[in-house]
């Protein structure tokens, strides 16, 4: 899913450093931190130096983690 939202990026670049199985990214690169500046959203790429513009980010979010542990769906 496609996101400009900044508490939506911030929780889920929380859930990607506590998860394996989320991921939020920009293009090939990983997302490190966000934030608005300018009236625009930057963020800074894994490996990268400095924030960088963007339109929006790429968050993804498995249904059913490999480990369980982090399912958005309940199994029954």
């Amino acid at each position: 899913m496609q996101s400009t939202d900044l508490e939506e990026i911030k929780t889920a670049l929380w859930e990607q450093a506590m998860s394996p199985c989320t991921r939020v990214s920009w293009a090939v690169a990983q997302v490190m931190e966000a934030r608005y500046s300018r009236g625009q959203l930057r963020v800074m790429f894994r490996g990268r130096f400095g924030f960088h513009p963007v339109e929006s980010v790429t968050i993804l979010r498995p249904r059913l983690c490999p480990t369980g542990a982090c399912d958005l769906e309940e199994a029954n």
